[in-house]
């Protein structure tokens, strides 16, 4: 039934590109945001020729505001300040803009089946026995928005890709946990032997994440990377 489901969902996306191509000849025509130079007008940034539509940036950052709100309350105008949710969110898209890049370009892929396994170990999903229920599902989304079930859709593919190149990126690089290097920190921070392997896990669990984030942080510079929103105006 998921795989059904989601089956549905893409033949709307077939639907929806097919009007837009009919839709963008009337754009070009009357010069809106696509050629020339009003084009970055509708855009929050370029990240190696793709564009981050101003659109996407504002979806995004709503969603997170959100989020917020729900966590903060009272204090959401006190936090946002602090945390500059404007260029973190850009940043983020500009991350997965990236990331996606360069899955493609390893020719990373995300099966349907894939997807619905996701589905069915999210949380709200479950039984209270902890198990997929399927008519706990089809409830759920009967009453949720197109929109919403396309973003849940987006979300488990987006993850399960990242999580692959991450794989993939690590696995390049080799990363391993010495004997020396388990001992020394066990030495330092008087852990006891019985602890070893548990130490030995959480060691190799921060270098294979500070391994990664070198690896996005050196491709992070090296890209052309140009933003059209000017964060002091906000």
């Amino acid at each position: 039934m998921v795989t059904r489901f989601f089956r549905k969902k893409r033949n709307l996306r077939i639907i929806m590109w097919i009007t837009a191509i009919l839709i963008i000849p009337g754009f070009l025509i009357w010069g809106v945001g696509i050629g020339g130079g009003s084009r970055t007008k509708y855009l929050a940034a370029i990240v190696n020729g793709q564009p981050i539509s101003l659109r996407e940036y504002y979806m995004a950052l709503d969603r997170v505001e959100e989020r917020y709100r729900e966590i903060f309350g009272d204090k959401f105008d006190q936090i946002i300040k602090k945390e500059n949710l404007q260029r973190s969110v850009l940043e983020e898209l500009i991350r997965e803009k990236i990331l996606t890049q360069q899955a493609r370009k390893r020719r990373i892929k995300v099966f349907d089946s894939e997807i619905v396994e996701a589905v069915k170990s999210m949380d709200i999903f479950k039984d209270k026995n902890g198990k997929f229920d399927e008519e706990k599902f089809r409830r759920i989304i009967r009453n949720m928005p197109v929109e919403e079930v396309r973003k849940l859709e987006e979300d488990a593919r987006k993850a399960i890709l990242f999580q692959k190149l991450k794989e993939r990126v690590i696995s390049e690089g080799k990363v391993d946990v010495s004997d020396k290097e388990v001992n020394d920190y066990m030495e330092k921070n008087k852990i006891p032997e019985k602890e070893k392997e548990r130490v030995r896990m959480m060691l190799l669990w921060m270098k294979r994440e500070n391994f990664f984030n070198n690896w996005y942080n050196d491709l992070r510079r090296k890209s052309k990377i140009q933003i059209f929103i000017n964060f002091e105006e906000k």
